[in-house]
C-alpha cells in the first residue's frame, strides 16, 4: 500500500511537466532529483519518483539526473551540485530535506525547486513547489481491511522514524482497525530508521510472536524486512 501511495510521486512528475509545456519545450528542459537516505532503489518513494522522471524522459525528451544521499548531511551539497549544473527544476524526495531545500532556495531565488511530502505553509518561498498527500486516508482503508481480516484480534504497525508525516499513517491505520473491529489490539513500534531492514524484520517477528497476524508498515527500506 505504501509503494502504491508513493507511486503517485511518479505520476506527479508527469502531470507537472505536461501541464507546463509542450513536448518540444520539454525537450529543452533539464530536471533532476535528490533522494533521501533510502536511495534510488528503495522500492518506495525515491524509486517511484525516479521512475517518473525516466518516464518523462521517454515521453517528453527531457534530460534527467539524480544525486543519491547516503546521509542527512548530503542533502544540501547535493542540492547545490545540481543547482550549479544548471537544472531547470530540482526535486527533493522526502520531508527530511525540508530545511536543506529551503536554505538552498533562499540562496538561489532564480532556481526552481520542488519537494515531496513537505509544506512550508505561508512561509513557502516563491521558487519552491510543495506536493503533499492525505496519508491517513489510504491507511484508514488498510486498517479497516486488517480489522475485518484478523483472526487473532491483534494486528501491528511498524513506523520508520517518528515524525508527524509517519504518524498520519499510524493513526489512520488505527482508526480503520477500530472502526472495523473495536476489540482488535494494535501493536505499534518505530524502527527509528528508514533503511534498517533487519530491524524491520526483528520488530515484525516480535509482533507475530505476540499474536499479531497482520502487520502494516510506513517505513521505507525498513519495510523490506517486514
Amino acid at each position: 500500500m505504501e509503494k502504491f501511495r508513493f507511486a503517485l510521486s511518479a505520476v506527479l512528475v508527469l502531470i507537472f511537466i505536461a501541464g507546463l509545456m509542450t513536448v518540444g519545450q520539454a525537450a529543452e528542459m533539464k530536471i533532476a532529483m535528490v533522494t533521501d537516505v533510502g536511495g534510488v532503489n528503495d522500492q518506495s518513494f525515491n524509486q517511484s519518483a525516479w521512475e517518473g522522471l525516466k518516464r518523462a524522459e521517454k515521453d517528453f525528451g527531457i534530460k534527467v539526473a539524480y544525486k543519491e544521499s547516503k546521509q542527512d548531511a548530503d542533502y544540501a551539497p547535493n542540492m547545490e551540485t545540481l543547482t550549479d549544473a544548471g537544472y531547470d527544476l530540482i526535486w527533493g524526495i522526502g520531508f527530511l530535506m525540508g530545511d536543506a531545500i529551503k536554505e538552498t532556495a533562499e540562496i538561489n531565488p532564480d532556481q526552481k525547486y520542488a519537494i515531496i511530502d513537505f509544506s512550508y505553509g505561508p512561509e513557502t518561498p516563491k521558487n519552491i513547489a510543495c506536493a503533499v498527500f492525505q496519508e491517513e486516508e489510504p491507511s484508514f482503508l488498510v486498517g479497516y481491511i486488517a480489522g475485518k481480516m484478523t483472526k487473532n484480534n491483534k494486528v501491528g504497525f511498524v513506523g520508520g522514524i517518528k515524525f508527524p508525516l509517519i504518524e498520519k499513517f499510524e493513526y489512520g491505520y488505527m482508526a480503520g482497525v477500530k472502526l472495523a473491529n473495536p476489540d482488535v489490539e494494535v501493536l505499534r513500534q518505530y524502527a527509528e530508521s528508514f533503511t534498517d531492514a533487519a530491524k524491520g524484520k526483528a520488530i515484525t517477528n516480535n509482533m507475530y510472536q505476540q499474536g499479531a497476524d497482520i502487520v502494516f508498515h510506513a517505513s521505507g527500506g525498513v519495510g523490506d524486512g517486514v
